[in-house]
């Protein structure tokens, strides 16, 4: 039997060892499961890791498949064929590896310890660093601390009470912010409000009309009608209640202008305690155009990196393969930083652009450092700020946005 091997697209770091198997119905405790992107919709099977064909890094879909904590690849369909079932494989999320356990000598695992609470990785140079932690539910928040997150850059509050079939109440919001909240502590917690999309509709809303398929129902538009006005009243009776006692923060999701987010926010305000600072999450080109005033009006503010590139690139994030090499995304990135001035070091820069390789001390050179990715990522993402000279990376940063394709900036990367 020839020994097997696999060069795939790393996505979530770890590495495992198990028999292949080849579906979602075929999915064991011990397996390593071969599944396609539109098969992780309300996908809770048992498995030890997860390769995804033709999976899209920043699609709903697999940001969501990072909840399940497990190593994880993406492979495109002709590699897919190649992989044999019910066969013993290791599988190395951090390379982006599958393959006999016969080169493990040649591929040994390689440890990485997590930053230590409260002391944030620095760079080369001493710069440093903030990686937060974009978390679902309690677990992920539980998971942060042990990998060193610095505070709870996201809660995607879409995700709580997602399986239920009513729509949730003040009680169970104070309850599940309580609980995240308290895991939390001392670290600060960012809550985003429910961000409504129809790759990410909790059971509840799924029979509501109207389709969910257009961007009417993105961000804070959608709680301007029943029962998503209840839904927020709700939202901010449990959030009021949990500030008397942890440093909770409210993030706006989707805002797409200044006025836009001045009108919610000012409504929002009359129901909410002045303990809770409001943030704005910018989420379009349109958005980060006018950064600069949004920093006057919001108390805080981060980028949704995955929905920013896929809008600049015309690009539907959920199906259509974004290129994060594309120099036109550093360039935008680059405008952001220059508009900011000093404050671009208080940008949150949430997303999975962070985490593709090479990318990282890219944005460290353009003057971003608050990072917020899956707690998993935080490891290795320290790794590499502690390898990295800002000087250099800010030459390093120039180069690609002026470089004049993708393949130029992968090499001026070193692929």
């Amino acid at each position: 039997m020839s020994q097997f091997f696999l060069q795939a697209q790393p996505y979530l770091p770890g590495r495992v060892k198990g028999p292949v198997r080849i579906g979602r119905e075929s999915a064991t405790r011990d397996g390593i499961v071969v599944i396609e992107q539109r098969g992780l919709a309300g996908f809770d099977g048992p498995c030890s890791a997860l390769v995804v064909v033709g999976g899209r890094p920043f699609s709903h879909a697999m940001i969501r498949a990072q909840g399940y904590a497990i190593p994880t690849i993406i492979v495109s369909r002709n590699q897919a064929e190649q992989i044999p079932s019910d066969r013993e494989l290791v599988l190395d999320g951090q390379r982006g590896l599958l393959f006999d356990p016969a080169l493990l000598a040649q591929y040994p695992a390689i440890e990485i310890q997590p930053p230590a609470l409260f002391s944030p990785p620095t760079t080369q140079d001493g710069e440093k660093v903030l990686l937060r932690a974009s978390v679902a539910n309690r677990a992920g928040v539980i998971r942060s601390l042990s990998c060193g997150a610095s505070a709870i850059g996201l809660l995607r509050m879409e995700y709580l009470g997602a399986n239920s079939r009513v729509p949730p109440g003040a009680d169970f919001f104070a309850n599940e912010l309580g609980a995240c909240c308290s895991e939390a502590e001392p670290l600060p917690l960012i809550a985003r409000l429910p961000d409504f999309t129809a790759a990410k509709l909790p059971d509840w809303c799924k029979s509501l009309p109207p389709s969910f398929d257009n961007l009417e129902t993105r961000g804070t538009r959608i709680y301007e009608r029943e029962p998503f006005q209840t839904l927020l009243k709700h939202i901010l009776k449990g959030i009021n209640r949990c500030s008397e006692y942890y440093d909770l923060r409210l993030l706006l999701p989707f805002i797409d202008t200044v006025e836009e987010f001045i009108e919610v926010r000012d409504k929002i305000r009359t129901r909410l305690s002045d303990m809770v600072a409001i943030g704005a999450m910018l989420e379009t080109t349109h958005a980060v155009d006018q950064i600069d005033r949004f920093f006057a009006e919001a108390d805080f503010i981060a980028l949704g990196t995955n929905d920013i590139i896929a809008d600049l690139l015309g690009c539907d994030r959920e199906f259509d393969e974004i290129d994060p090499y594309q120099p036109t995304i550093y360039q935008q990135l680059q405008g952001v930083a220059q508009r900011s001035g000093r404050q671009r070091h208080e940008i949150q820069v949430n997303g999975q652009l962070a985490a593709i390789p090479g990318v990282l001390p890219v944005l460290l050179g353009l003057g971003f450092r608050i990072f917020c990715v899956d707690p998993l990522l935080i490891p290795c993402l320290g790794e590499t700020i502690k390898q990295t000279d800002i000087a250099r990376a800010t030459v390093l940063a120039k180069r690609v946005c002026r470089a004049a394709d993708a393949d130029e900036v992968i090499q001026l990367l070193g692929g």
